[in-house]
């Protein structure tokens, strides 16, 4: 297919448009938004014929390309204010929050045991409007915060990816050695996990090797664990995922998007030990089935998997310890 950028002259009138060349049988044109006026055409059409047809179609072309206007106006979006750290006296206390405007219709809160109050704001919010928000949730805020806080006390130290730490992978605990090298690449050994790193004295280097580790590692055997556990899925009529994804999720093990056919799990995933890998497998596969929690979802499950309620305590237990948030 070809594609020019050709001019429509008539009087004083000036129309810019795409012209594509296609298999087409006929002249066609469109007017969008986004492109304007095109024409597709024949590949042994002449320019004149094309122009003929379009000043035949003028009546259709200039109140579309009016309409395409005023829609392009409607949709361009207020630039979003600065947001940035502000803080607001909440019971007394002064509280910092962290606030990002952005293309949404209702201001939204959350409390993260690491990055604090976060709030999200419709681009024309006012600042009244938010702080009237944060005081009518005052309470939750609070509250919210006081649970972080300990909950935070209760986490074990950051990793800092230094010879001497413990890694855990498929359930166990491992001891991580940290060597100079060539490239970066890491591997198992017995009870070691040897980390080679150009640069052994990068965090952020430690830290890339390591998550991408835990990809490639999660990938290969939670995709190969999908294969070997399909046949008890098959026998409900559940589809084998037309993709299984993973990515750094540090809220939960896994989802399932039935509709798409899509099964996503987290990466920290192959740090638990094998079972409950599996638990997470079923867990995920039942919700083609079921896409809430209900009774009916659970009873699904313990048919998969009888003894899931096991490992699932065993995950919480250790998700502190293996989810770097």
């Amino acid at each position: 297919m070809k594609t020019f950028r050709r001019t429509l002259r008539s009087g004083s009138l000036k129309i810019e448009y795409t012209h594509e060349v296609k298999n087409v049988k006929n002249i066609n044109m469109r007017v969008t938004p986004e492109k304007g006026l095109c024409v597709s055409s024949p590949p042994d059409t002449s320019v004149d014929s094309i122009e003929k047809f379009l000043l035949s179609k003028l009546d259709r072309i200039l109140p579309a390309l009016t309409r395409s206007a005023v829609i392009n106006t409607a949709v361009k979006a207020p630039k979003a204010p600065a947001g940035g750290r502000k803080a607001i006296v909440l019971g007394g206390k002064t509280i910092e929050y962290e606030l990002t405007y952005k293309k949404i219709k209702n201001i939204i809160l959350s409390v993260h045991i690491k990055k604090g109050v976060r709030v999200s704001a419709p681009i024309r919010a006012k600042q009244e409007d938010i702080d009237r928000f944060l005081h009518k949730n005052e309470e939750f805020i609070l509250s919210s915060i006081r649970k972080q806080q300990l909950a935070a006390e209760k986490l074990p130290p950051e990793k800092e990816y230094k010879t001497g730490e413990y890694i855990y992978f498929l359930g166990q605990k491992l001891s991580l050695a940290v060597y100079s090298g060539a490239r970066n690449f890491i591997n198992i050994s017995g009870s070691k996990m040897n980390m080679f790193v150009t640069d052994p004295h990068n965090f952020s280097l430690k830290k890339y090797v390591f998550e991408e580790f835990l990809r490639a590692e999660c990938s290969d055997y939670v995709t190969a664990l999908c294969g070997e556990l399909y046949p008890r899925f098959r026998k409900k009529g559940i589809p084998f995922p037309d993709k299984i994804k993973f990515r750094k999720m540090v809220s939960c093990w896994g989802n399932c998007r039935s509709q798409k056919r899509i099964l996503t799990f987290s990466t920290y995933l192959i740090q638990l030990p094998p079972n409950c890998i599996e638990a997470v497998v079923c867990h995920e596969f039942t919700h083609f089935l079921h896409q809430n929690h209900s009774k009916d979802f659970y009873s699904q499950l313990t048919e998969f998997m009888p003894d899931w309620k096991v490992y699932d305590k065993i995950m919480k237990a250790m998700q502190n310890e293996i989810i770097f948030r």
